[in-house]
């Protein structure tokens, strides 16, 4: 993500996160994560994500997650990231999937980007924001990221 936010992996301009905040969520072409999906991840060595989903967390010493681990993002306030570093999951108020749910957020003690922060999430072929773009899950009651905090996820 920070690769994305610099400008160093072209074609991914603006990142998930960047989206979520600026509400531009209808339309995620580019969206990091969709890469991941479809495997089109040759040029994101460094990409945290990519290193959570091929168990590479020991190393991520570039990534944005050890950035954001290490204080070096200060326009990360309340992002969800921070609140997961700052030990205050238990208040997301401004958080992204807090956003993405509409306020429906009471049950997320055990989000999905906690378990990324702490390797738990390898199966990244469906995944939730995925339906989220298609429109598949609007209210987002029994969402797909719900289930993967539930540790529901046989065919993720």
């Amino acid at each position: 993500m920070e690769k994305v936010r610099s400008g160093e992996t072209p074609g991914c301009s603006n990142s998930a996160l960047e989206k979520l905040r600026a509400g531009e969520t209808p339309r995620w072409r580019n969206f990091a994560l969709e890469k991941l999906r479809v495997e089109e991840t040759s040029c994101w060595r460094n990409f945290a994500l990519e290193k959570l989903r091929v168990d590479e967390t020991p190393r991520l010493k570039n990534s944005a997650l050890e950035k954001l681990r290490a204080g070096e993002i200060q326009r990360w306030k309340n992002s969800a990231m921070e609140k997961i570093n700052d030990g205050e999951t238990q208040r997301w108020r401004n958080s992204v999937c807090e956003k993405l749910r509409a306020g429906e957020t009471p049950r997320w003690r055990n989000s999905v980007l906690e378990k990324l922060c702490v390797g738990e999430t390898p199966h990244w072929r469906n995944f939730a924001l995925e339906k989220l773009r298609a429109g598949e899950n609007p209210c987002c009651i029994k969402s797909a990221l719900e289930k993967l905090c539930a540790g529901d996820t046989p065919r993720w």
